[in-house]
């Protein structure tokens, strides 16, 4: 999972992480540096800026608003330097972000030039303001200045602060701005959906607070879903919309997704709030799961055998025959089916029951797998 630092900021990402339980290495590149954070169990245990480490590298890093993260769970052995517990950690984030942006409002901006006079030997000032003064005794940019001190950005921030109250530093002129790469509608956020669940990205974006547009592909399916103000309110893939959309997007385990900051839905069709969602859909996605660990494959293919019986069947179950006769996999007819992945897994094992449809023989590694004995013991269990 990668985004741009710009929408989403380190400090929400890491919380977020941390929120939903990950392990991995954040890795913030911001401005050709690049410094790494690691979790472990939703617990950040360790950090490194430069020269910096532990939470002095964290708070640095956290305040970087420019450039990119990526996560990825590949986890690496490393020394463990922080040991905040999570309400000390979210605190001290929250603490670190306030002073800074209010500094910045305050004092000097990031593209200021900025310059000190020399200190005398007897003023009032400690090593580290006298280390700032040495810095920017020839002019130098605020933001070049946070780069090249030995301190963390806030303490940086603090001490310019200072010097500049005191008149000690004042401002020359302007640098011209950092050029990004980013366009301006590029991705905020971007996933492989086999590393970060949907579910997860979801929950990312609701921690912290972004509404936009999240669209997720796999191979030729796509799918689309609205947040704001902390609640899903439009969805739809293939020919569903709505909850339903929401549900099959959850059990999706392959693919790609994108979030676009800022877009909003032209309709609504959801209008349940989000913890309800999650709710519903942590079961239903239980169930989901269950059936596939014994099922034999999405990729298996299914036929309509029989004709016999259909006036007895229900209209829902006349769909899915109609839409089984049409296609090839299991996996086509849940694509083109109106319901639920569940739903139509259900109705497509009662069909087999009933012997109106069968499942081919096929291959399941070197083994050679009979479709039909495991579907019909899969039966046995769900009817």
């Amino acid at each position: 999972m990668k985004g741009n630092l710009a929408a989403i900021g380190g400090a929400d990402i890491v919380k977020a992480l941390c929120l939903i339980g990950k392990s991995g290495r954040l890795t913030i590149t911001s401005e050709e540096e690049t410094g790494l954070i690691y979790l472990k169990s939703g617990n950040v245990i360790n950090a490194e800026d430069g020269n910096l480490r532990g939470e002095d590298a964290l708070y640095s890093l956290i305040l970087k608003d420019s450039g990119q993260f990526h996560y990825e769970p590949a986890m690496t052995l490393v020394d463990q330097n922080i040991h905040l517990g999570s309400e000390s950690l979210f605190i001290g984030l929250s603490s670190q972000v306030d002073r800074y942006h209010y500094l910045l409002a305050r004092g000097p901006k990031l593209d200021d030039r900025l310059r000190a006079t020399p200190l005398a030997a007897d003023a009032p000032y400690d090593e580290e303001a006298r280390t700032i003064a040495r810095l920017l005794s020839k002019p130098l940019s605020l933001r070049d200045a946070l780069k090249r001190s030995p301190y963390s950005r806030l303490k940086t921030m603090e001490l310019v602060s200072r010097l500049s109250t005191d008149q000690i530093i004042t401002i020359t002129g302007k640098s011209a701005p950092i050029a990004t790469d980013e366009e301006e509608d590029a991705a905020s956020l971007e996933a492989d959906l086999k590393v970060v669940s949907i579910g997860e990205v979801v929950q990312i974006l609701v921690l912290t607070r972004r509404d936009g547009r999240l669209t997720a592909q796999w191979d030729d399916r796509e799918g689309e879903v609205y947040i704001q103000h902390g609640n899903l309110t439009f969805a739809s893939v293939e020919s569903l919309e709505g909850l339903g959309a929401v549900y099959r997007l959850l059990t999706w385990k392959d693919g790609t997704c994108q979030f676009f900051a800022n877009e909003e839905p032209t309709t609504q069709n959801i209008r349940k709030n989000i913890e309800r969602i999650f709710v519903e859909g942590i079961d239903i996605l239980a169930k989901f799961n269950k059936f596939m660990d014994e099922f034999p494959s999405l990729n298996a293919y299914v036929d309509v055998i029989s004709v016999t019986g259909q006036e007895t069947i229900s209209p829902k179950e006349s769909k899915i025959l109609k839409i089984v006769n049409e296609h090839e996999t299991l996996n086509d007819v849940i694509k083109h089916s109106p319901y639920s992945d569940v739903e139509t897994l259900e109705i497509a094992a009662k069909l087999y029951s009933q012997r109106m449809i069968g499942l081919s023989k096929g291959l399941r590694g070197q083994k050679e797998v009979d479709y039909d004995k495991e579907a019909e013991d899969l039966l046995k269990d769900l009817l």
